[in-house]
């Protein structure tokens, strides 16, 4: 069991725009705050499971990985209302190479 490359990427997919949006608020913040920055952060958070998963020899790899999928898919319908489409085009990438990864989709 090696490193699973397709979760490893998408992980860092997912970790990437949202870590950088949430530092982006940190350095230069909007008229509502730096508080803001907490949100990008936090939901960035949700994809460190999967880069560890992907990584590590785990026998509860695609358990981690799935769950990522169902937390970023659950991220995407709240952030609908609010974001429209903006995030779920910016996690699609992510959510699908995880959902490959943990055998959810193209599974065997």
């Amino acid at each position: 069991m090696g490193v699973s490359w397709t979760g490893l990427i998408g992980g860092l997919l997912g970790l990437g725009p949202l870590a950088a949006v949430g530092i982006e608020f940190l350095v230069n913040p909007p008229d509502e705050g730096r508080a803001l920055a907490a949100l990008p952060l936090a939901m960035s958070v949700v994809y460190l499971p999967a880069i560890w998963a992907s990584v590590s020899a785990t026998p509860r790899r695609r358990a981690v990985l799935r769950g990522v999928v169902a937390v970023s898919i659950a991220m995407v319908f709240v952030s609908l209302p609010f974001l429209g489409a903006t995030l779920a085009v910016i996690l699609i990438p992510a959510t699908a190479l995880l959902a490959i990864a943990g055998r959810l989709a193209f599974g065997r």
